[in-house]
């Protein structure tokens, strides 16, 4: 007797029990494994949205949460949410509910700090001891400053982090 051919629902479900997926992943890792019809593949993402499996949007959240919390900025938070396959108004409104969290902090006597700025700042403290051993603070800030917007955050942040950062070594702030 031939084994059952495993139907695209029960391979969805298979693929959401070892790591939560976006829509766009879903479907792609089911197409790959060409097995099923884009038919079935529509039916089976359909049913496991109606069973509330996939959630584009509280995946967008999770992964930018991950992202903010490693020391990413936005960026490169945004490049991610891409990359995993999330339409562009779900990145808009993570982004956009994120920077709305962000105003009350604001407003209690954050100095004015945004939470990308703090990000940025926490970044440079963790890798304080790097940029110690560059003994020009010309070159320090540059380096420091290219390292933030690796990561993703907008040189607008990293250089106001990085001034922040050297007045907090007492260093002062090198000039570009």
């Amino acid at each position: 007797m031939p084994p059952e051919k495993k139907t695209a629902l029960a391979a969805a479900v298979e693929i959401l029990a070892k790591r939560l997926v976006s829509t766009a992943e879903l479907r792609s890792k089911l197409a790959a494994k060409k097995l099923f019809s884009p038919a079935e593949i529509d039916e089976a993402v359909l049913a496991v949205k109606r069973m509330g499996a996939l959630h584009d949007d509280f995946l967008a959240e999770d992964v930018a949460r991950s992202y903010r919390s490693r020391g990413y900025g936005p960026a490169r938070i945004r490049m991610a949410l891409r990359k995993r396959g999330i339409p562009q108004e779900i990145i808009e409104q993570t982004m956009n509910r994120k920077d709305e969290d962000d105003e009350p902090a604001n407003d209690e006597g954050n100095s004015g700090q945004s939470e990308d700025g703090d990000n940025a700042f926490a970044v440079l403290h963790r890798k304080a001891a790097q940029f110690r051993r560059e003994p020009d603070p010309r070159k320090r800030k540059a380096k420091a400053v290219r390292c933030l917007v690796g990561r993703g955050f907008s040189y607008e942040d990293a250089i106001e982090a990085t001034d922040r950062w050297m007045r907090e070594e007492g260093g002062g702030t090198a000039e570009e």
